[in-house]
């Protein structure tokens, strides 16, 4: 599963953000965005997922140590390449 090639096809379950979703946390901007695993589940069923497009210029916070990377629900992602 680590260094799989992933496509974001949702977030937290939903394809759709909140009305009231801040804009600095509205990852449903990333939906259909590619990016790779670099960390293998951990307990809250979450991988870290490093995009490939830079998550600060869709204007979003990232608080992982390594850029660009979310911690992603295994549920969210569709493996397009292992």
């Amino acid at each position: 599963m680590v260094n799989s090639d992933v496509i974001l096809k949702s977030f937290n379950g939903k394809s759709v953000a909140p009305e009231d979703c801040d804009p600095n946390e509205n990852y449903w901007l990333l939906l259909g965005k590619r990016g790779r695993i670099i960390k293998d589940k951990n307990s809250r069923s979450r991988v870290l997922v490093k995009f490939y497009e830079p998550v600060s210029e869709l204007g979003l916070c990232c608080h992982n140590e390594i850029p660009n990377s979310l911690l992603i629900l295994l549920s969210d992602v569709e493996i397009i390449s292992e």
